[in-house]
C-alpha cells in the first residue's frame, strides 16, 4: 500500500479578465443603441403608415358620404316623376321553349292471342292454352 496522506486538490478560480468585460460591456451598450434606433425606425415607419391609413378611410367615408347623398337625391327624383307603362303582345323567339296538349303514345299492337276455345283444365296439369 501506499503510505501518506491524501491531499485535496487545488481549486484555482480564473475568471474573464477586465479587458473581456470591458469588451462585453461595450458589445452590449452597443448592441442597446442599435436596437433602440431600430424600434424607433419601427416605430415612426408604424405610425406613418398608420396615418396614412387614417388618412384614407377618411377619404373613403367622405366619398361614401357624397355617393349615398347623391343616390338619395336620385331616388328622390325618380319617386315624383311618372311611370311610363307600356304593354305589348309580341312573337316568341325561336329559342322559346313552349308547351303543348299531352298526346297518347301510340302503342304497337300485340300478336299474342289465347284461343277462348282451351281445354278444360284438369287437376295437375297446370295451364291449358288450346294451340
Amino acid at each position: 500500500m501506499c503510505g501518506g496522506s491524501p491531499s485535496s486538490p487545488t481549486i484555482v478560480y480564473s475568471g474573464p479578465s477586465g479587458d473581456d468585460i470591458a469588451r462585453n460591456e461595450q458589445a452590449l451598450a452597443q448592441y442597446q443603441s442599435q436596437m433602440q434606433e431600430q424600434q424607433s425606425a419601427f416605430q415612426s415607419q408604424l405610425q406613418a403608415q398608420i396615418d396614412k391609413a387614417n388618412q384614407e378611410t377618411a377619404d373613403l367615408e367622405k366619398r361614401y358620404q357624397n355617393e349615398a347623398s347623391a343616390a338619395a337625391a336620385a331616388a328622390a327624383g325618380q319617386q315624383t316623376q311618372a311611370y311610363a307603362i307600356n304593354a305589348a303582345q309580341s312573337e316568341a323567339p325561336e329559342a322559346a321553349q313552349t308547351t303543348a296538349a299531352i298526346a297518347k303514345k301510340k302503342k304497337p299492337r300485340s300478336n299474342l292471342r289465347i284461343s277462348r276455345a282451351a281445354l278444360p283444365a284438369s287437376e295437375g296439369s297446370g295451364l291449358n292454352i288450346g294451340v
